[in-house]
């Protein structure tokens, strides 16, 4: 008998032990909460507070349309031409879901609607006087190239049905040039269909595989790398895409965040979200944000067919607004009006974007070195008036990031004696580290060191490598 509750005393702890030690490798590998089956529970997952975003779905003309229910807003800037150019796509639609259309060039005669734009920077707001607006519409044939990676993982299993009926759907919404191609993650990353253009062949090659390839684990960062690897090999004439369907949770991949960014950017991508139920939806909205895209939400079937028609109509129908900008490497925030006969007020659309040379602080890491245009008078520490501006984007940008600290670093050439210029690049370090504290920065943020000669970046053979030499650069030593 003793032996018998021995037996039992024992075993049941080890038993619930066993049952734990299942529960938490099962929470690291899936991550997230499962999705219910169907993936239709929309009310009872959506967060009261949460609204659903208007979606668009359709057109409708100008003199159509009620005025007084029109919306206007910004919804990507793109700046790799800056400082020549500033590309501003906007939409104007109505409150029941639908482009407004025939307001610019080449659909109008002119684009009288669109009557100013302002830039904050700094301090300062600057009007931009001349600016152009094209309207883009279903009469562009624009191809795009366009990577579907869908998340696998274990969290996603209960969504298959869905996952087919939004794959086939996305697919059936291509114009004949777009060329899809479309893979799935969980660890591993599966090519279930290369870029191709033909419609029945691409869903015929995905529904062959589409039940194949779940797994516990999820390598998103991973899959997006991969995924942008494949779009870079298409023309660089055709936009590149890719739409990112996952709850949002990585436990698996290699790379951070920041390198998915990094290469979208690289090779132009434009990388669209949607988020899954109970989906991590802030690292979905910074990639999506910092790369040109558009972040979404579902919560059913029904949803995720409105978020697809949305995403074709952002690639169709849109208002693109250029300008030669004001030269300032930080925060520009941007103001457009609108104006429509009929209407009492003016529409604002509000955007920003930024071009600081440090980049967005979620996307750096302590080490991120960045060599600034600092002028000095010569052989001396004095620094020069077009410096300013240099010293004015690096206080507004400590100023965004509180938390950021910087160590200014001084660099010569070695033309001259080794004491000379090692006393010579503290002295410039020094200076710019007086002038930010000047502007109100605290000391505490803030170091500075000389290395003088010691760490040259070209050839001091020449004038070219010895002016490159020359540099103060600002290193990220905390955030």
């Amino acid at each position: 008998m003793n032996n018998s509750f021995c037996y039992f005393h024992v075993r049941i702890p080890l038993l619930l032990c066993v049952a734990l030690c299942l529960t938490i490798v099962w929470s690291s590998c899936g991550g997230s909460k499962q999705l219910p089956s169907g993936f239709d529970l929309q009310q009872q997952m959506r967060d009261g507070s949460e609204k659903p975003k208007l979606l668009l779905s359709g057109t409708k003309h100008i003199d159509s349309a009620d005025v007084n229910s029109v919306v206007f807003d910004i919804y990507k800037f793109e700046t790799d031409k800056y400082p020549e150019e500033i590309r501003i796509f906007s939409r104007v639609y109505d409150t029941t879901g639908n482009f407004i259309t025939n307001m610019a060039p080449p659909y109008a005669e002119n684009s009288k609607y669109f009557t100013s734009i302002t830039e904050k920077i700094g301090k300062k707001t600057i009007p931009i006087k001349d600016f152009k607006v094209r309207e883009f519409g279903d009469k562009d044939t624009i191809p795009y190239s366009i990577m579907l990676t869908t998340d696998y993982s274990g969290s996603m299993k209960g969504v298959l049905d869905a996952l087919k009926e939004g794959t086939k759907l996305f697919v059936s919404l291509k114009k004949p040039d777009d060329r899809i191609g479309i893979a799935t993650f969980s660890r591993d990353f599966t090519l279930k269909v290369p870029l191709w253009k033909d419609k029945d062949i691409i869903v015929s090659k995905y529904l062959s595989t589409a039940d194949e390839g779940f797994g516990y684990y999820s390598a998103m960062f991973d899959a997006a790398i991969q995924s942008i690897n494949l779009l870079k090999q298409e023309p660089p004439e055709i936009p590149r895409m890719l739409v990112l369907l996952t709850d949002g949770d990585d436990n698996a991949s290699r790379v951070r965040v920041r390198h998915v960014v990094d290469s979208a950017k690289k090779h132009h991508v434009r990388v669209f979200t949607v988020g899954f139920g109970y989906s991590k939806d802030e690292t979905l909205e910074a990639l999506a944000d910092a790369t040109g895209g558009k972040s979404y939400k579902a919560y059913s079937k029904q949803e995720l067919i409105k978020v697809f028609l949305d995403i074709y109509r952002s690639l169709r129908n849109y208002y693109l607004i250029t300008y030669h900008p004001p030269e300032y490497y930080g925060l520009h925030k941007v103001v457009v009006d609108l104006d429509l006969p009929h209407r009492l007020d003016t529409l604002h659309a509000r955007g920003q974007y930024d071009v600081s040379q440090f980049g967005d602080d979620d996307f750096t890491d302590t080490g991120d070195v960045i060599t600034a245009r600092v002028f000095f008078d010569f052989a001396q520490a004095t620094l020069r008036e077009e410096s300013t501006r240099t010293i004015d984007e690096i206080t507004e940008y400590m100023e965004r990031y509180p938390k950021l600290r910087l160590e200014i670093q001084g660099h010569t050439d070695n033309v001259g004696a080794e004491d000379y210029n090692q006393k010579l690049s503290e002295n410039r370090s020094q200076a710019v580290m007086q002038a930010l504290l000047q502007r109100g920065i605290d000391p505490k943020r803030l170091r500075a060191r000389g290395f003088g000669m010691s760490q040259p970046v070209a050839t001091n053979d020449t004038e070219e490598g010895r002016q490159k030499n020359r540099r103060t650069q600002f290193v990220i030593w905390a955030k």
